[in-house]
């Protein structure tokens, strides 16, 4: 069979905003096509098979061009994403990876487990019999950042504004308005400061936590600037803030206008609570899709990929795949098929640091809901994702009973 071209592929439109059931889209796409492009005339990857090949050495990370894009080509904004474990690639990405894979290990997030627990319990109790609650921002908000703000020492006088900052630095990460640019590069710089005095007082009065750890692992390892050293604290806050806060809210809707599946997991927290987790983030992702530059050309399904064009590995497309999920519409916690490697974590040189915090925050709060209030129920509209490369939440509130 004779290779495609791209140009041969099923145009989708997936990020216009619509009523229109964006998982509707792709499973039409992938019923006529294993690869698609969108408006924008980017490749997209709609199979789970493709996560090995599309994040493999035939591509390469975004870097600081969609900063390119918008104009930024110096400045504090420039600075960060130009420093970033997120956005590196090759030795460099493996030298800014190294110290965090050091500290920030398995082992450790597992410990965090009793403190995710002991949070979630807290917000929960102090809003029980309260009414309606906005479960979005001040309860699934404050679970990643008063764990991570723990995690690095950070005092609870100061959460909110680290948690301002947190929101300006996750703002630059996509097409912001480029108006706020002097105001968000002022809150980049600020950041930078202080996650700078948190490194400066752990070189001199060292706790054995984390930050003392990976302060430690780099001034060891001996290859890292300044900038990259706070830049790899700053992108693993900012990485593990606004997806756990959306996943745990998404989560937790789903559940609940699913009754037979919130009946599991109330029957037994602790057992159900690492499949509630894994089928929430299975089901709703919140990363849209992984996007990646050909620095090779290759096939992919039988369309030729060349070198320069941007590919998408649809997240979205790949968790609904059926020739790896059966009944890949149906939210079922209960599920076995799940594959070794979620894919809402992505692959490679580049999976997610965090998978194992994250899953410890979702599955504590949901588990912590399912003991201290299981007649919770929700109130207002139904919660709703937007059509974004980070799929934040419009809204969730409820009653907790």
């Amino acid at each position: 069979m004779s290779t495609k071209q791209l140009s041969q592929a099923p145009e989708i439109d997936v990020m216009t905003p619509t009523d229109q059931d964006i998982h509707a889209i792709f499973r039409a796409a992938r019923e006529s096509s294993p690869v698609a492009r969108n408006t924008m005339g980017m490749a997209m990857a709609l199979r789970g098979r493709h996560l090995e090949t599309v994040l493999s050495e035939v591509t390469r990370q975004i870097e600081t061009e969609t900063k390119a894009m918008q104009g930024i080509l110096s400045g504090p904004i420039y600075d960060l994403f130009q420093a970033s474990i997120l956005f590196s690639n090759g030795d460099t990405h493996r030298r800014r990876r190294q110290p965090l894979a050091r500290t920030f290990a398995f082992k450790l997030m597992e410990g965090l487990r009793p403190k995710a627990e002991a949070v979630a319990s807290e917000l929960v109790s102090e809003r029980l019999g309260a009414g309606e609650v906005d479960f979005l921002n001040e309860v699934s908000a404050q679970i990643p950042a008063r764990i991570i703000a723990d995690v690095l020492g950070i005092p609870r006088a100061d959460l909110p504004r680290f948690q301002s900052l947190v929101l300006d630095a996750v703002e630059t990460l996509g097409f912001f308005d480029i108006s706020l640019r002097p105001k968000l590069e002022a809150s980049i710089t600020e950041f930078g400061e202080y996650v700078g005095a948190l490194l400066n007082d752990r070189r001199k009065n060292p706790r054995g936590d984390f930050l003392s750890d990976f302060a430690a692992a780099t001034k060891e390892a001996g290859e890292l600037s300044e900038a990259e050293i706070r830049s790899d604290v700053i992108s693993l806050i900012v990485a593990g803030s606004d997806t756990t806060k959306n996943s745990i809210a998404m989560t937790l809707s789903l559940l609940l206008r699913h009754p037979e599946q919130w009946a599991a997991l109330k029957a037994d927290p602790d057992a159900a609570k690492k499949g509630a987790a894994a089928e929430g983030l299975r089901y709703e992702p919140v990363a849209f899709g992984i996007p990646r530059f050909a620095v090779a050309s290759f096939d992919l399904d039988g369309y030729a990929i060349t070198p320069g064009m941007m590919i998408i590995f649809s997240i979205l497309s790949a968790t609904r795949d059926p020739d790896i999920y059966a009944r890949p519409d149906t939210f079922d916690i209960t599920r076995t098929d799940h594959p070794r490697w979620h894919f809402a974590f992505g692959g490679g040189a580049h999976r997610c640091l965090g998978e194992a915090l994250a899953r410890v925050e979702i599955e504590e709060t949901l588990a912590a809901i399912a003991r201290l209030a299981p007649n919770t129920r929700l109130a207002g509209a139904t919660p709703r994702m937007a059509n974004a490369p980070i799929r934040a939440v419009d809204q969730t509130r409820v009653v907790f009973k």
